[in-house]
């Protein structure tokens, strides 16, 4: 659904520069959209798999090759990232909303206590016990009140440096 706004200069009156103000029901999107990422994010710090049904629409379509498809295949990820990195942490440092989009900047932190392989054919990294943190860029389409579709960047070359043992 296709909505117009109209611009009036009574609109712009009392605005920064002129600057417009969102519309109302873009307000309401950006406060359902946080609420997910919000449930998501104590979620994910909770380590319970079982309460992203909550967020994940169950044909959830993931990017990144790392996670299987639908809200099955990101549980099972997820379990398998939480026993690898029993203190595995999400920090949202920036959030951004538009439509049914939410993009955010985060910063992961874990402790190397287990075996780690960053991906299929990559070594295997021996436990060093080292605190690590990298950063990620997510971008999820929202859907019917959950997330619906998942795009992710993550600095795994700088994971990589950290989990070296030298």
């Amino acid at each position: 659904m296709h909505r117009r706004v109209f611009v009036t200069m009574a609109a712009l009156a009392g605005t920064s520069l002129g600057v417009l103000q969102k519309p109302a029901f873009a307000l309401d999107t950006d406060a359902a959209n946080s609420a997910i990422l919000d449930r998501y994010v104590a979620a994910f710090n909770a380590h319970d798999a079982d309460a992203f049904a909550g967020v994940i629409a169950e044909h959830y379509l993931q990017h990144n090759g790392r996670a299987g498809q639908g809200l099955a295949g990101l549980q099972a990820a997820l379990r398998g990232y939480f026993q690898t990195f029993p203190d595995f942490h999400v920090q949202i440092d920036d959030r951004i909303f538009g439509g049914d989009r939410v993009a955010v900047r985060s910063t992961m932190t874990a402790t190397h206590t287990q075996p780690v392989q960053l991906g299929p054919g990559a070594p295997v990294f021996a436990p060093t016990g080292k605190h690590l943190a990298w950063g990620a860029m997510d971008i999820w389409r929202v859907a019917d009140g959950k997330f619906a579709e998942h795009w992710d960047e993550n600095d795994f070359f700088g994971l990589a440096r950290q989990l070296r043992s030298d």
